[in-house]
């Protein structure tokens, strides 16, 4: 019976707990990764809209990572002109352009998002939703 009667004010309290993190409100769309060294970036997505985008940051950090056969890569934004995505078969590969004429191919995790800050607001978009990004260094201020 205290097994029973346990069970039961368990499963009458757990609901409220369990909403309680609700309770502080959505995430803000304002806030984004800030990443330490900013770079703007135009952004040509699957459906060929470009989004000019400052302060932008994969995850919060500037840098590519992906994965090259059985190893793990990460390439500095420093490093890169442009990335070229592709989406087949429920792979992401990215066409990494180097600005020293090289290039590499890598398998990126797909659902990772890139952030930043357009002239109306924050911008975030997956990686899967991506055709082409063109990075450079930030304006000087």
């Amino acid at each position: 019976m205290k097994r029973f009667l346990l069970f039961l004010i368990l499963m009458t309290v757990m609901p409220v707990l369990l909403g309680m993190g609700s309770l502080q409100g959505p995430a803000s769309p304002e806030k984004i990764p800030v990443p330490v060294k900013k770079y703007t970036a135009t952004i040509l997505d699957q459906m060929d809209v470009v989004a000019q985008c400052s302060d932008v940051s994969i995850e919060g950090e500037t840098f590519l990572e992906g994965k090259r056969g059985e190893g793990n890569y990460t390439i500095s934004f420093d490093n890169i002109e442009q990335i070229l995505f592709l989406f087949n078969a429920d792979r992401l590969t990215g066409i990494v352009k180097l600005h020293d004429g090289g290039s590499s191919e890598l398998t990126l995790n797909k659902n990772q998002k890139l952030y930043g800050r357009t002239r109306y607001g924050t911008f975030q978009i997956k990686l899967q939703d991506i055709k082409k990004i063109e990075i450079s260094d930030a304006p000087q201020r």
